[in-house]
């Protein structure tokens, strides 16, 4: 890709505020619209979003940044949500197809656009592309979703068949708080206590003991948001639910034929989403362009972009960013759609970031080619328990010894500590593990020291034997990268409801109990990463049954919502790792160049 030619960039913008657009049902969204000054006719960069244009996150809270790229850039408000109509028909998810492909041609007519319309913007204002591309308008070209929401299932409600508490605890919550001050939009006095309720409600969140709050099927405060009826709607009928189906609808791949740069985060909750993105595209685009010339960037960020901490650590942030384009996200998008009809472009369609090498990485292909899929096999003399436990990770399968045992208890759960999260009480990243490996609950397999360097990049997945007394519970494992100084960095991790075992993607699949005592083999993907192990660290694989209040906590009983715990069971968990039961992770490693 080319730089961004400053030189050539237009001096002045004119921005117009609160442009109207009519939707074929009469409701009229409005939008703020800057464009390069004088006459002429340019593309046109649309972004929507539910948050607010005034404030709307990522590169849209600078529309002249667009604008000097040569391009008129628009911000516009969800049906629903800041200046724009419908005040009661804000649905998340639901109507951002249909209102998004009219968007798309409302732009395409302005007097001051050339009729090529591209979209961008991160997280549910990357929903807003798919769905809007999956319609299929006439007028786009292609999207630039940023750290853009999932398939659900997989990616925002869902991770293993367990709900993602903390992310939509704190999302349902918050994105009431707009929707209480429209109520009383007139009255300054009554707008002022709204927003003074719902801040309360976030501020209870963010205190330790915010999220206990059960039965789950009403959870507080997001029960008594403005919009949390949609959330449990969700949560009981599920693929039926309109909001799920618009979530299926936007990821069906085969009817999207714009390609797409992906912008996407190591740490960022919803990676595995688009990772999957990518895959679907590359696989089944509706074009040929859709398949060829969608795009995947993954640097080593969260869920914001620009941040400079995940965990403890300080992050390249946007630095990492402007390694690549020193214009950012803008100038990334900017520099894609105007290169999406040079046939001479050999950009590679991948670039990562190599965590631990901290440097960017072309790409071919997701999975990549040359992966080495290797299996590290768990062991210990029966004492795996904490971080001063005997567990060892190895590359032999070494009989294993007698298994691991721990006690889960839902009332005092494993905390969680950094990782893809996003909330109000937990800190993303890299976090050191040693503040929670004192406890017994959680099991910890090391390797022997690294005598060279140790490149994982893929999806690991634990492969984890293992019985209880229970007829449901859960596991978790985490990947770990221990530093000469004990230093444990958590990499990635996952988890998985056992009930959803034979398919935990697929929720309407018939749940299937477990018989206490007996050894089941689960599968728990991991999320994707890519991280060099350096010589002198130590490989780590954590196993534990919760991480509080990240996923919901399992309460070891039949009930998932109406459940409290009162209700609740301890469960006894072993994990085996004999030669009948080979407890392993498949690493995805990477060979070191010749």
């Amino acid at each position: 890709m080319s730089s961004f030619d400053q030189d050539a960039a237009p001096k002045d913008v004119v921005i117009h505020y609160d442009v109207p657009c009519a939707l074929s049902d009469g409701t009229v969204l409005r939008a703020d619209v800057a464009r390069p000054a004088g006459e002429g006719r340019w593309p046109v960069i649309l972004a929507r979003t539910p948050y607010g244009k005034a404030v709307a996150p990522g590169f849209t809270t600078d529309l002249t940044h667009g604008a000097r790229h040569g391009y008129v850039t628009i911000i516009q408000d969800v049906r629903g949500r800041g200046t724009s109509d419908g005040k009661a028909d804000f649905q998340p998810w639901v109507d951002e197809g249909q209102d998004g492909a009219e968007a798309v041609e409302w732009a395409a007519a302005l007097p001051y656009s050339n009729g090529k319309v591209y979209m961008s913007g991160p997280s549910y204002l990357g929903f807003v592309q798919w769905a809007a591309a999956a319609e299929q308008p006439f007028s786009l070209q292609a999207i630039n979703p940023i750290v853009p929401v999932g398939w659900f299932n997989r990616s925002f409600i869902y991770c293993g068949g367990v709900f993602e508490l903390e992310l939509n605890g704190y999302w349902w919550t918050m994105i009431g708080v707009e929707a209480l001050m429209r109520r009383d939009w007139d009255s300054p006095e009554a707008k002022g206590a709204a927003v003074g309720r719902a801040g309360g409600a976030l501020e209870t969140l963010a205190r330790d003991g915010g999220y206990d709050h059960l039965p789950l099927g009403r959870f507080e405060p997001a029960a008594s948001s403005v919009q949390g009826a949609q959330l449990f709607d969700l949560l009981e009928k599920r693929a039926d639910d309109p909001s799920m189906k618009a979530s299926t609808r936007a990821n069906e791949y085969e009817n999207i034929t714009v390609p797409a740069l992906i912008v996407a985060g190591w740490y960022d909750i919803f990676i595995r989403g688009s990772i999957d993105q990518f895959v679907g595209m590359r696989a089944r685009g509706g074009s040929e362009a859709a398949r060829q010339k969608s795009r995947l960037i993954v640097g080593p960020w969260a869920h914001h972009p620009q941040s400079k901490m995940t965990g403890e650590q300080i992050s390249p942030g946007s630095a990492a960013i402007q390694a690549l384009n020193p214009f950012g996200h803008m100038g990334l998008a900017a520099r894609y759609f105007s290169e999406l009809d040079d046939a001479d472009n050999a950009e590679a369609p991948i670039k990562i970031w190599v965590m631990g090498a901290n440097r960017w990485r072309d790409e071919q292909e997701w999975p990549i080619a040359r992966t080495i899929v290797t299996p590290c096999y768990l062991s210990s003399g029966g004492k795996a328990n904490s971080g001063q436990g005997d567990g060892v990770l190895s590359l032999r399968q070494d009989g294993g010894g007698p298994p691991d045992a721990f006690v889960y208890d839902p009332a005092n759960p494993v905390p969680t500590r950094g990782g893809a999260v996003f909330g109000v009480s937990c800190v993303p990243g890299g976090s050191d593990q040693n503040v929670i490996e004192k406890r017994d609950d959680i099991l910890v397999y090391k390797s022997d020291i690294l005598e060279q360097d140790l490149e994982v990049t893929g999806t690991p997945i634990v492969e984890l034997w293992v019985t209880t007394d229970m007829v449901d519970t859960d596991f978790v494992a985490r990947l770990v990268d221990v530093h000469p100084d004990g230093t444990a960095r958590l990499i990635t991790d996952g988890i998985i409801r056992a009930r959803y075992r034979d398919n935990p993607d697929d929720l309407t699949h018939q749940a299937a109990p477990l018989e206490p005592g007996k050894p089941y083999l689960l599968r728990i993907e991991l999320l994707p990463t890519s991280n060099l192990f350096k010589a002198g660290h130590r490989l780590q694989l954590d196993v534990t049954s919760s991480c509080f209040p990240r996923w919901a906590r399992n309460l070891n009983i039949w009930d998932e919502w109406g459940g409290t715990l009162a209700d609740a069971k301890v469960a006894h968990q072993q994990v085996l790792h004999d030669e009948a039961h080979p407890s392993r992770v498949l690493l995805p490693i990477i060979p070191a160049a010749s």
